[in-house]
C-alpha cells in the first residue's frame, strides 16, 4: 500500500485552488525555499501522525490557513453586495488516496473506499466551522461593527478595515473521515495502524537519541516491544537493589541522614523520616529511560558526538523502528525525511541516499518521502521518482522530472543517458527554472562573467543556471526542458561549419526551438573561443585577450603580442595558441574581465541568448 495522490487546499502556502500531486512508493521532492515541501509532509501528518505534537497541530492556528484565502474571506465580509448567507467561510482540506492494498491493509481501509472498484481508499482532513455556528449572524455582526467604525473614524482607509475583522478561528473544528462521506469518521484505532514518522529539518538529533522521556525517539523504539523482553534486566536490577541495601558505606550514610532528619523535621507519623537508596524502578518504562547510546569504534556518548554522526544515527534509529515486527499492530508506515543531507559531507550524502532507496525496495508496507536541497542526494536517486515544486502565478505547481518522456526506444535512450550523466553538478539545473546549456568547460566558466557585464546582474540573481553537457548531447536535456517545468532554456552551440556534423545545430534548432517557445538555440559559426576572438580582435577588447593569452602562455603569449603589434588579432593563429589550454585561458580571461573599466564585446549569438533568458 502507498499514498498515490495528495490534494491540499488552503493549508499554509497552498491556496484555494487545490494542489494535487501524485506520489510514489519512494518520492524525492525538490524545489526552492518556502515552496511548501515541509507543509506537504506536515499535511500528511495531520491525518496519519501518532506524535503528540501533531495531534495538537490538528487544531489549526490562524497562520495555518492560507493568507490570501483569509484576506479574500474578509473582503467578502466587507462587501455588502454579497448576501450574508452567501459569504464563503474558508475550509482547509487535505485528502490522501491509497492504492495497492494487501489483505491486511484492506481490512483496515475497508470503510474508506472512494470508488466502486474498491481499489482506492481515501482519507480526508477537514477544518471548518462547527455545526451550529450561525454564519449569517456572524457576518451581519461584523458588518454592523464595520459600519459603526466608519461613522466614528471617518478618515479610515477602506483597506484598513480588513484589520478590524477577526477571523472566527475559535468556531472551527477538525474531522478526519474516510471515503467520500464526511459523516464517515475515521476510527482512531484504524488510523493508529497507519503511521507517519517525520524527521523535520530542524530535528534535534542529540535530544531524540536520549531515552529520558516518553516522547523521545530512542525511548519509543525501545518501548515498542513486549515488556517481557526485558525480564532478564529486571532480575539483575532487583539483585542490584539488594546489594545496595546491604552495602556498609550506604548503610552508614543512610543512618546519618535519618538522624539529621529526625532533628529538623516534625514527628507526625512513625517512620516518616525513613529513607533508603534505590538504583531504579523495576517498571520497564523507567528502566528504558536510563539507557543511552554510545557510538564509534572508540565509543563516545551522544552528547559528545559530532552533528553529522548523530544525524546518521537518528535516521538509522527511525529506519530500525520500521523493521517488520508481527507483535506491532501496524499495517502501513510512511517516513518523511527533510534534508537528510544535514551535517553530512558529500560522500556520506550519496551513500545515505542510495541505501535509503534500497531499504524502501525491500518493504511492501513502507513509503518514503524525502525533501532535499542537495545535488549529491538528487544525483544518487532514481529520477523517475523525483518531483519539483515551483511557484507560477502565485500558485504552487508540481512537475515530475521525467513526465512527458515517451515509452518508445528513443525515450528510453534519453532516460538512460540522463540517469547516467546527471551528476551532482548537472542536477543543480533542477533548482533553477532558467538554464543555459553549453558544450564545454570554457563556456561554463566565461558565460556567467559575460552575462554580468552584459546585464549588470549575476546570472544567479535571475534564477538561471549554466549546465555544461560536456559535448553536444543537448537532446537528452532538451527532452526535460520541453515538458513544462522550465521557463526559459538557451542553448549555445558550435555550428561545426565544414565538418560532418555541420547540420547538427540547425537540426537541433528546427526540432526544439520551432515547437517550443521556452527553448532558444543559438548557433555560432565555428567555436566559442573563435567567436570571442572575432568580436574583440581589435580595439580595447584586443588588449583583454592578449593579457589573458600572456597569463596562459607566459613565453609564447608575449612573443605573439610583440609580433602582431598594432595589427588585428589573427583568429586562427591566436586560437592555435590556446586550443590545448582552453580552461586555463577561460580562467585568465575571466580575471581580466572582472577588472574595472575593461571593455569587451559580447558576440551577437551570446547576446541573443542573454536577451531571451532575461525576457
Amino acid at each position: 500500500m502507498y499514498i498515490s495522490h495528495i490534494s491540499i487546499k488552503n493549508y499554509r502556502n497552498y491556496g484555494n485552488e487545490p494542489f494535487i500531486t501524485k506520489l510514489k512508493k519512494f518520492t524525492t521532492i525538490i524545489g526552492e525555499n518556502n515552496i511548501g515541501k515541509t507543509n506537504l509532509l506536515e499535511s500528511i501528518g495531520l491525518i496519519l501522525s501518532q506524535d503528540i505534537t501533531m495531534f495538537r497541530k490538528r487544531m489549526l492556528q490562524l497562520d495555518d490557513i492560507n493568507y490570501k484565502t483569509r484576506m479574500r474571506f474578509k473582503e467578502e465580509v466587507l462587501d455588502t453586495s454579497i448576501p450574508p448567507e452567501n459569504v464563503k467561510f474558508p475550509e482547509v482540506e487535505i485528502q490522501i488516496t491509497f492504492e495497492e492494498m494487501d489483505a491486511k491493509q484492506l481490512s483496515v481501509v475497508g470503510d474508506w473506499f472512494s470508488d466502486n472498484s474498491m481499489e482506492t481508499a481515501k482519507l480526508t482532513y477537514l477544518f471548518r466551522p462547527v455545526n451550529g455556528f450561525n454564519r449569517k449572524e456572524w457576518v451581519e455582526k461584523q458588518r454592523d461593527y464595520i459600519q459603526k467604525l466608519k461613522s466614528e473614524m471617518k478618515e479610515i482607509q477602506e483597506e484598513n478595515l480588513l484589520n478590524f475583522i477577526e477571523f472566527p478561528i475559535k468556531k472551527y473544528q477538525y474531522l478526519i473521515y474516510g471515503g467520500n462521506d464526511n459523516s464517515n469518521r475515521a476510527e482512531p484505532y484504524f488510523l493508529g495502524m497507519l503511521k507517519l514518522e517525520l524527521l523535520d529539518a530542524l530535528r534535534d538529533a542529540k535530544r531524540e537519541l536520549i531515552a529520558n522521556g516518553d516522547y523521545k525517539l530512542l525511548y519509543r523504539v525501545l518501548n515498542q516491544n513486549e515488556e517481557a523482553a526485558y525480564e532478564d534486566i529486571k532480575e539483575v536490577l532487583n539483585n542490584l537493589d539488594e546489594k545496595i541495601k546491604n552495602n556498609l558505606q550506604l548503610k552508614s550514610i543512610r543512618k546519618t541522614l535519618i538522624e539529621q532528619l529526625e532533628k529538623i523535621s516534625l514527628q507526625e507519623t512513625a517512620g516518616i523520616n525513613n529513607v533508603d537508596f534505590h538504583f531504579s524502578s523495576l517498571e520497564t518504562g523507567e528502566i528504558l529511560k536510563k539507557l543511552s547510546l554510545i557510538y564509534g569504534q572508540e565509543p563516545i556518548s551522544i552528547e559528545r558526538n559530532g552533528l553529522g554522526r548523530n544525524n546518521l544515527l537518528y535516521i538509522s534509529l527511525i529506519l530500525s523502528r520500521l523493521a517488520p515486527d508481527e507483535s506491532i499492530d501496524t499495517c502501513f508506515r510512511i517516513v518523511g525525511i527533510e534534508e537528510p543531507e544535514a551535517h553530512l559531507h558529500p560522500h556520506l550524502q550519496r551513500h545515505l541516499a542510495s541505501n535509503i532507496q534500497t531499504i524502501n525496495k525491500k518493504r511492501e508496507d513502507l513509503q518514503i518521502i524525502i525533501t532535499t536541497h542537495s545535488t549529491h542526494i538528487t544525483s544518487s536517486l532514481n529520477m523517475n521518482n523525483m518531483v519539483v515544486l515551483f511557484n507560477e502565478g502565485g500558485k504552487v505547481k508540481e512537475h515530475f522530472l521525467l513526465d512527458g518522456f515517451k515509452e518508445n526506444k528513443q525515450g528510453k535512450v534519453h532516460r538512460h543517458y540522463l540517469e547516467k550523466y546527471l551528476d551532482a553538478t548537472k542536477s543543480s539545473m533542477f533548482y533553477a527554472r532558467r538554464i543555459i546549456l553549453v558544450e564545454g568547460i570554457a563556456e561554463e566558466i566565461i558565460i556567467p562573467v559575460l552575462f554580468q557585464r552584459f546585464s549588470k546582474k549575476t546570472i544567479e540573481s535571475i534564477g538561471c543556471n549554466i549546465v555544461n553537457v560536456n559535448g553536444v548531447a543537448f537532446k537528452h536535456f532538451l527532452e526535460i526542458i520541453k515538458n513544462g517545468y522550465f521557463i526559459k532554456c538557451a542553448v549555445l552551440t558550435d555550428g561545426d561549419v565544414g565538418k560532418k556534423t555541420e547540420n547538427r545545430a540547425d537540426n537541433l534548432k528546427k526540432e526544439y526551438e520551432t515547437t517550443n517557445s521556452s527553448i532558444k538555440v543559438e548557433v555560432n559559426k565555428e567555436t566559442f573561443e573563435k567567436e570571442l576572438i572575432s568580436a574583440n580582435k581589435s580595439g580595447k577588447g584586443k588588449a583583454v585577450l592578449l593579457n589573458a593569452l600572456k597569463a596562459t602562455r607566459p613565453i609564447n603569449g608575449p612573443k605573439y603580442t610583440a609580433e602582431i603589434g598594432d595589427k588585428d588579432i589573427d583568429i586562427n593563429s591566436f586560437f592555435e595558441l590556446i586550443e590545448d589550454y582552453k580552461s586555463e585561458f577561460a580562467f585568465n580571461l575571466c580575471d581580466e574581465l572582472r577588472k574595472e573599466d575593461v571593455e569587451f564585446e559580447v558576440p551577437t549569438y551570446i547576446k541573443n541568448a542573454f536577451e531571451f533568458i532575461k525576457g
